[in-house]
């Protein structure tokens, strides 16, 4: 009894076992919503078809989810084209999280001088489920750059970014990173050994900063730096990217200074800023 009464003084009744399993099941009509809602984001426009397949769920049971979300106006039914896409619902939801971040803040003015000072495209992202997602670029004027939509989501081995967050974070968060990943090999220079990897990441811990050499992408290079909260976590990295051809051998070096102390910047301004400000 004087169980049962501490158990509702803390705000929540003692949970029999299969209660407690009910309690932390996802519930699958709103975890299959979410499924769709992120491969509509990663295709940009989609039949109901081929949403289907990219999330394997049956058919009847996806056009079921996209009209109970285009009445919330989180998609939008091309009806003409057959296609669906994310709808203004879904885009100011997503807006909020710029709305709230500090990192979003005190990072694009800062940018902006890096793509200035290197001529380069300068890049941000943070890690999101395990992959790394980036937040926003600041494109150079160059008319051969590297160049992607906010939002896209790349691999942390093949990345700069990736390479240089995971170079300045704990074994075992690496290894939580990674464990559940394959290293894909996305070109004939991808590294795709674990031990080769994490080899490099110490090399690049030593630095102060990770190379992306023609890693993700044949003829581009990428050179990062991380970025730190207050509590001296790596929360995000910023980089600048090129063609191999503007990123030759003699010039990493510079190119790194210039990196590294924009990130450097960047975390002091973070560190900095109150959360709301």
């Amino acid at each position: 009894m004087n169980e049962q009464k501490n158990s509702l003084r803390r705000g929540r009744p003692r949970l029999k076992a299969n209660e407690e399993k009910a309690e932390t099941s996802p519930v699958v009509a709103l975890d299959r919503g979410i499924r769709v809602l992120i491969a509509l984001s990663d295709t940009r426009c989609a039949t109901l078809a081929e949403l289907a397949r990219v999330t394997a769920i049956p058919v009847a049971t996806v056009h079921r989810l996209l009209t109970t979300l285009q009445q919330r106006g989180m998609v939008v039914h091309y009806a003409e084209q057959g296609k669906w896409r994310i709808g203004p619902q879904a885009y100011r939801i997503g807006s909020t999280f710029e709305d709230g971040s500090n990192l979003l803040e005190v990072a694009p003015s800062v940018m902006r001088k890096l793509s200035e000072d290197t001529g380069e495209t300068a890049n941000l992202a943070i890690e999101e489920c395990g992959q790394l997602l980036f937040l926003t670029q600041v494109e150079s004027d160059n008319p051969i750059r590297a160049s992607f939509k906010n939002g896209t989501a790349a691999y942390f081995h093949t990345s700069g970014v990736g390479k240089a967050m995971m170079a300045f974070m704990d074994e075992a968060a690496v290894e939580t990173l990674l464990s559940p990943q394959t290293l894909v090999r996305q070109t004939p220079n991808s590294i795709t050994d674990l031990q080769e990897l994490k080899s490099e990441l110490r090399k690049s811990r030593q630095r102060g900063w990770a190379l992306d050499d023609e890693e993700r992408f044949l003829g581009m290079r990428c050179i990062a730096a991380p970025i730190f909260d207050s509590l001296g976590k790596v929360v995000a990295g910023v980089s600048v990217s090129g063609p191999v051809t503007r990123f030759p051998e003699n010039k990493l070096e510079g190119l790194a200074a210039s990196v590294v102390q924009a990130a450097k910047t960047i975390s002091e301004r973070l560190q900095n800023s109150p959360i709301g400000s």
